[in-house]
């Protein structure tokens, strides 16, 4: 067991269509996708969370797409699954609450977003090497 440093947070992509007129009881459908790119020495990793949302009556009137990415150390020789879901437990709580505060600065209401339970069998590991210097790869 190793453990993550959190660097920081920067916020990749905010896409909010918001024409709902009046009071209207929202049916949010949600996607999620995250993704951990590693440094060539596998001491650095990049986590990225996005969340695309819509409204299922009317997916043209409501939609948000936020995308955010987590700078995090890892300890040498840290396994890349555990890697994986202590870099989705760090970077979680810092997108649900941009997101609620986005929202609510918005006109809506906060929409908090689930938190998903990681196992090892949901987790894909590619990416030998592929790529030379300091850049991240998955």
């Amino acid at each position: 067991m190793g453990e993550l440093t959190f660097r920081g947070i920067k916020v990749e992509e905010i896409d909010l269509t918001n024409k709902l007129e009046g009071e209207v009881k929202l049916d949010i459908a949600q996607r999620a996708s995250f993704n951990v790119k590693y440094t060539n020495d596998n001491l650095h990793c990049a986590a990225t969370l996005t969340i695309d949302m819509m409204d299922n009556n009317s997916p043209m009137d409501f939609n948000f797409k936020f995308s955010a990415t987590a700078f995090l150390d890892c300890e040498e020789n840290m396994d890349k699954k555990e890697i994986h879901k202590k870099a989705y437990d760090e970077i979680y709580p810092h997108v649900r609450a941009l997101i609620s505060i986005i929202l609510v600065n918005a006109g809506l209401p906060p929409i908090a977003i689930p938190k998903v339970k990681i196992d090892d069998s949901n987790i894909k590991l590619s990416g030998e090497k592929d790529e030379e210097g300091g850049k991240f790869y998955s």
